[in-house]
């Protein structure tokens, strides 16, 4: 099964697909209301929890989050987090080369999730 929130120039695009167990939240997140954007992927989230794949993937691939987008990505590591064991879950956070503060984010997420495998890449672009 898939899941795809489009987003926009303020809100991230969200792309899941459930039977490989991949997610990807990309571009730039501002919503109004964080927690009413990303609540329709967490309610999938849920469902695909009881039953998930040998590996689960989530790529972030975000250009900038405000505070409260943070805590909703914190809400969903959280969730993988405590339903998932760290040999099947994995967090790539992207980051573009000259983004410091995205970088430092991703490592912030890194610490606060220790028992979550985080791979920290680099790329020129999104």
């Amino acid at each position: 099964m898939t899941f795809l929130i489009e987003g926009d120039k303020r809100c991230p695009r969200i792309a899941a697909d459930f039977s490989r167990g991949t997610f990807e939240i990309a571009g730039i997140s501002l919503p109004e209301n964080p927690y009413h954007y990303y609540q329709p992927f967490l309610d999938e989230l849920e469902d695909y929890l009881k039953a998930p794949c040998d590996l689960t993937v989530l790529s972030l691939k975000l250009e900038y989050f405000n505070t409260g987008s943070a805590l909703a990505l914190r809400n969903i590591i959280q969730k993988l987090n405590v339903n998932l064991s760290l040999d099947t879950v994995l967090v790539k956070w992207y980051y573009e080369t000259d983004d410091i503060d995205m970088l430092d984010s991703g490592d912030e997420f890194a610490t606060i999730f220790q028992n979550t495998r985080f791979e920290i890449i680099e790329v020129d672009e999104f």
